[in-house]
C-alpha cells in the first residue's frame, strides 16, 4: 500500500535492529534472535532487508565498515610490535647519530631517550625550580603548565640562554617553537594526545612518564570503561640531561613527584616540516552521488 511504512517492525525493535547492524551483526544472527523473539521468518528477513536499504542505514554502514577496516589495521600493527623477543620498551642511548634518530625513530614513530640532554641549562642559576617558579609568579606556579618561551616576557631571561639540541632540532632556536614546561611538587598528569613530534628536554626533577603508541587509538579512545582493553603503555623515567622523543599520535602521561622543569622542541634538523595531527579537524565531504 502506497505510504505504508517498509519496515514491518515495531519503533524501538528497529532502533535495536538498527544499532546492531551498525555493530557489525550479521544478517543471519539478527534474523535467528527475531524469530527467537516471536517474529515470523519472513518477517524478520524482511525487516532487516528493509533496514539495510534505508538510505541514512547505508551510509552509516559504509561510514562504520571504513572505521573498522582501520581500526583492524591499528591492531594488526599493535600485534607486530608486540612480537619481540624482548617486552615492548623505549630505548636509551648515551651516544646516538642523528642520522640513527631520524631513521631508527623520528620516522619510525618510535620513541627514544638520549643522554646528550641540555647540560649548560642544568648549571643556570637562571633555570632553576626556585627561579622559574620566582619567573612565573606564586599563582601561577602552583599549578604544572607549559609556557611558550619565546612569547612571555617574564621568561626573557631563560631564552637568553636556550639553545638547540645540536643535529637533533632545527638551529633557529625560536623556529623551534621552545616551550618551558614546569610541574610543582606532587604533579600528576593522565594521558594526552602528542600533536607534532616533540623533543622534551628534562633540566630538573625526574619525570616519571606512561607513553601508549599511536595505534592503541581504539583502546585509549574507548567511550566508556567497559568497550575498552587495556592499551599497551611503556613506563620511561626522564631524568634531567636526558632527552626523549615523543612522537606524534602517541599519548603521554607522567608524574612529578620533586616537581620538575623542562623545555620542549617542535622543529628538527630536517628539511621537511614537522607534521601535526589535528584529530579534530573537519573533514572534507566524500564524493558527490552522480545526477539524475
Amino acid at each position: 500500500m502506497e505510504g505504508e511504512d517498509p519496515s514491518p517492525l515495531a519503533p524501538e525493535w528497529r532502533r535495536w535492529l538498527v544499532e546492531n547492524l551498525l555493530r557489525g551483526t550479521s544478517t543471519r544472527e539478527l534474523v535467528a534472535s527475531l524469530e527467537k523473539a516471536g517474529v515470523p521468518a519472513e518477517k524478520a528477513r524482511r525487516a532487516v532487508e528493509a533496514e539495510q536499504q534505508e538510505p541514512f542505514v547505508a551510509g552509516a554502514l559504509r561510514a562504520v565498515g571504513m572505521q573498522r577496516k582501520l581500526e583492524g589495521l591499528l591492531d594488526v600493527y599493535a600485534e607486530l610490535f608486540q612480537q619481540t623477543d624482548v617486552p615492548p620498551r623505549v630505548d636509551r642511548h648515551d651516544a646516538l647519530m642523528p642520522a640513527g634518530f631520524f631513521e631508527r625513530y623520528y620516522f619510525q614513530n618510535l620513541p627514544v631517550v638520549l643522554r646528550e640532554g641540555p647540560s649548560a641549562l642544568r648549571s643556570s642559576q637562571e633555570w632553576t625550580p626556585a627561579r622559574v617558579a620566582e619567573r612565573l609568579g606564586e599563582r601561577e606556579s602552583r599549578h604544572a603548565c607549559c609556557v611558550p618561551l619565546f612569547e612571555d616576557s617574564r621568561l626573557e631571561s631563560l631564552a637568553r640562554e636556550l639553545s638547540s639540541p645540536r643535529g637533533f632540532a632545527a638551529e633557529d632556536v625560536r623556529a623551534c617553537e621552545p616551550r618551558l614546561w614546569w610541574e610543582p611538587v606532587g604533579t600528576e598528569v593522565p594521558l594526552r594526545a602528542s600533536r607534532r613530534n616533540v623533543l622534551l628536554a628534562q633540566v630538573h626533577g625526574v619525570r616519571q612518564l606512561q607513553l601508549v603508541p599511536a595505534f592503541e587509538l581504539r583502546r585509549v579512545a574507548a567511550s566508556s570503561p567497559e568497550e575498552a582493553d587495556t592499551p599497551l603503555c611503556l613506563d620511561v623515567e626522564l631524568s634531567p640531561g636526558e632527552l626523549l622523543l615523543l612522537p606524534v599520535g602517541w599519548w603521554y602521561g607522567f608524574k612529578a613527584p620533586e616537581g620538575g622543569v623542562a623545555v620542549s622542541f617542535e622543529a628538527f634538523a630536517l628539511p621537511e616540516p614537522n607534521v601535526t595531527w589535528d584529530s579534530d579537524a573537519e573533514p572534507l565531504p566524500s564524493p558527490l552521488p552522480p545526477r539524475d
